[in-house]
C-alpha cells in the first residue's frame, strides 16, 4: 500500500480530492432541494427556514471562495484541501446528528466553509500539474465532482424513503470521514509547492480585477446563470415539479438527477467544442444566455396561462444544459487578466456565483412566504400565483444574462495582459 500510494501519488491526490468535491455537491444539493418537504415537516418550519439551510451553506461557501483564492496562491491548492476537508467533514456530522434549529445552520455553515476549498483547490493543483491541459482536466473533475448532484436527487430521495433523513445524512458523513483521510494518505506524499510569503493577504488584487468592466460582464454573465441553475436545481425545481405539474416525488427527484448529469457531461463538451472552435468561446456564452432568457420567459407563460404539463422537464434539462461553464470561464479569465490575478479573478467569479446562488435562495423562500400553502397529506403545496412569482422575478435576471452574454469578447485561446488601466478599467494589449 506504501509504495502504491507513492507511485500513484499524484492521481491518487486528484481522485481523492475529486471524491470530497463529490461530497460538497451532495450536500449543496441535497439540503434543502432533495427532502424540502422532510425537512419542513420533520421540524415545522416555514419555508424561508428550510432555504435557510441553503443559503447558510452558499453564503459561507461564497465568502470564503475569495480566501481560499489566496490561500491557494500561497500556501497551493492541496494544502487548502487538506484543511478545508477537516472543517467540512465536522460540519457533516453536527448537521445528521442535530435536532435544534441553529445547531443545524451552524452545521450547514461549517460545511460550506469546509466545502470552499475543494474547486479552487483542485483548480490550483490542475495548473500546477497539467499546465497545457488544466481546462480539460478542470472539465473532467467538474463533471465528476457534479456527480454528487445526480447522487443528490432521486438515489437520495430514495434512501430517505427506504430508511430516514437521519440516517442517510449520518451515512453521508462517514463517506466523507472515509473519503478526507484517503485524501491524507496521498497528500502526504505528493511534494507541495513552496509556500509564497510574497502573497499577501490584502484586498488590492480583487481592487484591480474589480476595475475592469471586461471582468465584470464575465463575472456577471457566469454568477448569474449559475445562481438561477442552481436554485433551481437546489430549492425549488423538485418542489415545484411536484407542487405546479403534479408529478410524484419518485419521479421529480430522477428529473433534477437527470439534470445534474446533463449539466456535468455539458461542462465537458463545452471545453471539446470550444477546443475543435481554435479555443473560441463567445459562441457558447451567447447559447448559454439565449436559452437561460428563453426557459424562465417560457416558465412564466405558463403559469400565467395556468398551462400544467411536463414541458418545464424539457425547460430544465435545457437550462441544466448551458449551467456549467468552467471550462470556458476560466479560459477567458486567465486570457483576459495579469498571471498574478488569474487566481484571485477565478476565485472572485465563484465567490459572485455561489453568493447569488444564497441570495436567489432566500428570494424564492420569502416570495413564497407571501402566498399562504395548502395541506395536502404530509406537505404543504404552494399555489400558481407563487410560482408565478418566483420565475416572474427570475426572467429578470435571466434577461440580465443574456445581456452581459452579449458583451463578452473573443479572446480566442490569446492571452492578454494590462497596459495600464483606461477610463473604463478594461484598456489591454496583446502579448
Amino acid at each position: 500500500m506504501p509504495e502504491l500510494l507513492k507511485k500513484y501519488r499524484i492521481p491518487l491526490l486528484f481522485i481523492f480530492g475529486t471524491v470530497l468535491y463529490f461530497c460538497a455537491n451532495v450536500q449543496r444539493v441535497a439540503i434543502p432541494g432533495a427532502v424540502f418537504d422532510e425537512l419542513q415537516m420533520k421540524w415545522h418550519l416555514s419555508a424561508s427556514q428550510v432555504t435557510s439551510f441553503g443559503a447558510c451553506f452558499m453564503y459561507i461557501y461564497a465568502v470564503f471562495q475569495l480566501f481560499v483564492g489566496l490561500f491557494s496562491d500561497r500556501y497551493g491548492g492541496a494544502r487548502v484541501m487538506a484543511a478545508g476537508g477537516l472543517v467540512f467533514v465536522f460540519g457533516g456530522f453536527l448537521f445528521a446528528f442535530s435536532d435544534n434549529y441553529y445547531l443545524l445552520c451552524l452545521g450547514r455553515l461549517l460545511t460550506g466553509l469546509g466545502a470552499s476549498a475543494f474547486y479552487l483547490g483542485l483548480v490550483a493543483e490542475s495548473i500546477r500539474f497539467f499546465k497545457k491541459n488544466y481546462a480539460i482536466i478542470i472539465s473532467i473533475i467538474v463533471m465528476t465532482g457534479y456527480a454528487g448532484g445526480i447522487v443528490a436527487n432521486a438515489p437520495f430521495s430514495f434512501a430517505v424513503r427506504m430508511s430516514n433523513l437521519r440516517t442517510v445524512l449520518a451515512g453521508v458523513a462517514v463517506f466523507t470521514l472515509a473519503a478526507y483521510l484517503l485524501y491524507l494518505a496521498a497528500f502526504r506524499e505528493v511534494r507541495k509547492p513552496p509556500i509564497r510569503r510574497d502573497v499577501s493577504f490584502s484586498p488590492q488584487k480583487f481592487l484591480e480585477i474589480m476595475k475592469s468592466r471586461s471582468n465584470w460582464h464575465v463575472f456577471c454573465f457566469s454568477g448569474f446563470n449559475w445562481g438561477l441553475y442552481y436554485s433551481v436545481q437546489t430549492v425549488i425545481g423538485k418542489k415545484f415539479l411536484e407542487d405546479y405539474c403534479r408529478i410524484s416525488t419518485e419521479t421529480a427527484a430522477v428529473v433534477l438527477s437527470v439534470t445534474s448529469v446533463i449539466s456535468s457531461v455539458a461542462g465537458f463538451v463545452y471545453a471539446v467544442g470550444s477546443r475543435k472552435m481554435g479555443d473560441r468561446r463567445r459562441p457558447f456564452c451567447l447559447l448559454t444566455g439565449a436559452m437561460t432568457f428563453s426557459v424562465f420567459l417560457i416558465l412564466v407563460l405558463l403559469t400565467a396561462l395556468d398551462i400544467r404539463s411536463a414541458l418545464p422537464v424539457l425547460l430544465l434539462f435545457g437550462l441544466a444544459s448551458t449551467a456549467s461553464l468552467s471550462s470556458i470561464v476560466i479560459p477567458i479569465i486567465k486570457e483576459t487578466n495579469d498571471s498574478q490575478n488569474t487566481g484571485s479573478a477565478v476565485a472572485f467569479s465563484n465567490f459572485m456565483a455561489y453568493i447569488l446562488v444564497a441570495i436567489f435562495g432566500n428570494l424564492i423562500g420569502g416570495v413564497l412566504n407571501l402566498f399562504a400553502p395548502e395541506h395536502a397529506g404530509n406537505k404543504l403545496v404552494y399555489s400558481r400565483e407563487a410560482y408565478l412569482a418566483v420565475f416572474g422575478v427570475m426572467l429578470f435576471f435571466a434577461a440580465g444574462v443574456l445581456w452581459w452574454a452579449l458583451h463578452i469578447r473573443e479572446t480566442g485561446g490569446k492571452g492578454k495582459t494590462v497596459s495600464s488601466p483606461a477610463a473604463d478599467g478594461s484598456a489591454r494589449k496583446e502579448r
